[in-house]
């Protein structure tokens, strides 16, 4: 089974595949680095309804199209209040909440970037591929805002809150040998072999007896997952706050001015 959930617009299209007990998740903009806008974050959350749906599925692979994996969020459709931030803040925590609470296994290839929006996405996987060449960045602070889409609570869970704090507080990158060495991913292959080496760990998870896997991820989140949602109400007050100060205005104009 194959659907596209967003019609093809110059805002792109997320794409959903579906086979046996594996679903292809994918991000189709890849003129933007499948930044996302408004209507791909709703795409992206129909597509979780539809493989939550799904008879039979029990890993979901998340990729994007092009160069990049996604690039964050659209910097040309930041809200302008902060009831719009809290709206679009509310919408990514409830996807990443999603995958990190269901049964479903979600395993992220990442190439290229995977920044702001797109790194808390790829942290809400269970598993990263990473092709030699990505990176993971965390440019929040950079914008004058905080780390939005859980990605705080996401990775001082996975990294540590030493090293959270060095790549949050500086709006560090953390390449792919980086991340194997800090612990946040074992499998970093060649740029070439990134889709073949995501589709066949894809398809070794969905042999594994039903319900093991399930199980295992049940036990493992349920020594931070329940941290998740104070930490998640916090962060829409904190970017509520960090989006109408003068230096997330003079920060958002400085990356949007036209370059010649």
């Amino acid at each position: 089974m194959s659907a596209v959930i967003a019609q093809p617009t110059g805002e792109g299209t997320v794409s959903c595949d579906v086979s046996g007990a594996v679903a292809t998740i994918t991000l189709r903009r890849p003129d933007r680095l499948n930044a996302l806008s408004g209507q791909m974050r709703a795409a992206f959350g129909r597509a979780l309804d539809e493989v939550e749906a799904a008879d039979g599925v029990r890993v979901v692979l998340i990729r994007g199209e092009g160069r990049a994996f996604c690039a964050g969020g659209d910097l040309d459709s930041f809200p302008s209040t902060a009831f719009g931030w809290r709206a679009r803040l509310r919408i990514a925590q409830d996807h990443h909440a999603r995958m990190v609470r269901c049964g479903l296994i979600f395993v992220a290839a990442v190439q290229g970037a995977a920044a702001g929006g797109g790194a808390s996405l790829a942290l809400a996987s269970d598993i990263l591929v990473m092709a030699e060449g990505a990176k993971i960045v965390f440019p929040f602070v950079r914008l004058g805002l905080v780390p939005d889409g859980g990605a705080s609570v996401l990775l001082t869970a996975k990294l540590g809150p030493a090293l959270a704090a060095d790549l949050l507080l500086s709006g560090g990158t953390l390449t792919a040998a980086e991340a194997k060495q800090a612990g946040l991913t074992r499998r970093v292959v060649p740029d070439a072999d990134l889709a073949t080496a995501a589709e066949a760990l894809a398809a070794d998870l969905a042999a594994m007896p039903d319900g093991a896997l399930a199980l295992t991820k049940n036990l493992m989140r349920g020594a931070w997952a329940d941290r998740m949602q104070a930490s998640f109400d916090h962060e829409v007050d904190a970017m509520a706050l960090a989006a109408g100060l003068p230096g997330h205005a003079a920060a958002l104009a400085a990356a949007t001015k036209p370059r010649r």
